[in-house]
């Protein structure tokens, strides 16, 4: 069927679909791309395994124990040391580019190596990069009984395997949809890479799509196979935009019956793009951004269409009925947007009207004294606990010598009094806070360093951070924080507290006020220092 004159055909149709809507096919490419390849690389090289390549696997896993056993000082490696550095020289005989910071655990070789959203940064963008993570997880835990490292490692390695499982790896169902209804409806959006969230479709799309990978992940491992395997199955991501409801084994079934005959021709068709593959690395993959990246989906897309249309009538009549979307295989530029139907997002959405507390309520002074306190105290037991669990030992967090850290209390008590008027918009509520614990974290900090040349944090090497004092990762926190506190934690709180008799409530809120005041006379002139305090932090 794709005879030389059909594959120059479906590279001229693949032309004028990608100039049809220029500007917006780059935009749409350039955004799938970030989100599937965790980054846009503007320096690419081939990724092919070469039969020269394949050989230097064997003598790399006959060396790598060898390599590995010693570091300069003499130590023994971890177990999960070892199998990085095995990793590292797979992917290195391989030649396949910027995969070794992938899987590497020492902190010179990454950007951020910091925090728990370096974490999330510098493993979840990575390719298969879960997996990895359950590993050293096990070996942290088993081997080097660092509890707290494993609780992070298993915690990212699940959001890593939910992110791969749920976008990643099928957000190209979402691509692949805009490019084939933009080939013939000029009203396509890009709204359509949200095509697996909408109707319910995402649970059936994303076993389907991980299913491929696995199977596309296990015949790799015979090189040749997976070569082969990778053009049967090339078809699939087409197949289940087209028909989202379809079965797993069906959509295999469907694209290997389409591509049978077909593999050798469509790998000329991809061997006639080459050249848009080496001037994309000779540019910095400039060219790619520009024109080529689209171009190729442009192409793929045809390419199914003309597949599909030659051989969907050879199809037993079950197969062919589940090939179902005519809609779009029509022979001309419709003006309109693809008559989809309703669609709504498959996004669950939970209302502050729900709550049982009052959470509009103006806190009185005795309120505010309270909260002030229980934040504090709460801050100070969070950051004991961490600090434990992380390296076994106990210190004394912040910057006075009781039990409270003031700048919980202080972000608490902001966010009640100060954002108060934002309360009905969660959203918004969201970032005033971020913006508010922002501000009152960076100043803290720099007027403590100021004030005592000393450091109660440092955020350096967290990713996003400011001079070491805030960073994404804690404002985050805040910013959720405050959610909680607003419409939960504060309201119930207060609840409780007003149960106890008024003149109670005050005796203990003076009696705490005045070891406060003198707790923070002592410290202005002995500070908390200390190791796990101003040194060795965590």
């Amino acid at each position: 069927m794709l005879d030389s004159k059909t594959r120059i055909d479906v590279l001229k149709e693949g032309f004028k679909n990608l100039k049809r809507k220029y500007y917006l096919n780059i935009l749409v490419i350039f955004v799938t791309t970030i989100i599937i390849n965790g980054g846009y690389h503007f320096a690419t090289e081939g990724r092919s395994i070469s039969d020269e390549n394949a050989a230097k696997i064997v003598s790399t896993v006959e060396t790598v124990q060898e390599e590995t056993k010693t570091v300069s000082s003499g130590q023994e490696l971890s177990n999960a040391e070892i199998l990085n550095e095995l990793i590292i020289n797979l992917l290195k005989a391989l030649d396949i580019e910027g995969q070794e910071s992938l899987f590497d655990v020492s902190p010179t070789s990454e950007k951020y190596y910091s925090g728990v959203a370096s974490v999330f940064v510098n493993e979840i963008t990575g390719s298969q990069s879960f997996i990895f993570g359950i590993v050293n997880g096990l070996n942290q835990l088993l081997f080097k009984g660092k509890v707290a490292n494993s609780i992070i490692i298993f915690v990212f390695a699940a959001l890593s395997l939910l992110f791969f499982y749920f976008v990643k790896n099928v957000i190209t169902t979402g691509k692949n949809r805009y490019y084939l209804e933009q080939r013939r409806y000029h009203g396509t959006r890009a709204k359509e890479l949200l095509f697996p969230y909408k109707n319910k479709r995402l649970k059936n799309i994303s076993w389907v799509m991980f299913n491929k990978y696995i199977f596309q992940f296990l015949w790799s491992l015979t090189i040749v196979g997976g070569f082969i395997k990778n053009y049967e199955y090339s078809l699939i991501p087409y197949i289940i935009t087209e028909n989202p409801e379809i079965k797993r084994k069906d959509a295999f079934l469907i694209s290997k019956q389409l591509m049978k005959g077909e593999k050798w021709h469509v790998f000329l068709l991809d061997m006639t793009m080459l050249p848009l593959a080496i001037i994309s690395f000779l540019t910095y993959n400039l060219s790619g951004v520009f024109f080529s990246d689209a171009y190729i989906e442009c192409v793929r897309a045809e390419l199914y269409m003309r597949i599909r249309d030659a051989k969907k009538d050879s199809l037993e009549l079950r197969l062919r009925e589940l090939l179902n979307d005519d809609m779009l295989d029509i022979d001309h530029v419709e003006e309109t947007e693809h008559p989809s139907g309703i669609e709504v997002l498959d996004i669950p959405t939970i209302s502050i009207k729900s709550t049982k507390h009052d959470y509009m309520r103006k806190y009185g002074l005795l309120s505010m004294v309270q909260l002030f306190f229980t934040y504090a105290l709460v801050g100070w037991i969070w950051e004991v606990l961490f600090y434990a669990m992380s390296t076994g030992a106990i210190v004394n967090r912040g910057t006075l010598h009781g039990p409270w850290l003031p700048i919980y209390g202080c972000g608490g008590v902001l966010i009640m009094w100060l954002l108060r008027p934002f309360r009905e918009k969660p959203a918004v509520l969201f970032l005033t806070t971020v913006g508010v614990c922002g501000v009152l974290e960076y100043m803290t900090s720099w007027i403590l360093e100021v004030i005592f040349d000393q450091k109660w944090w440092d955020y350096t090497g967290y990713f996003m951070n400011i001079n070491g004092r805030v960073c994404l990762e804690g404002l985050l926190v805040f910013g959720m924080a405050g959610l909680a506190f607003t419409y939960l934690l504060s309201p119930m709180i207060d609840d409780l507290y007003e149960r106890v008799p008024k003149k109670i409530r005050m005796i203990v809120c003076i009696v705490l006020v005045v070891i406060f005041v003198a707790d923070v006379i002592f410290s202005a002139f002995v500070p908390n220092v200390g190791e796990g305090v101003t040194s060795g932090l965590v």
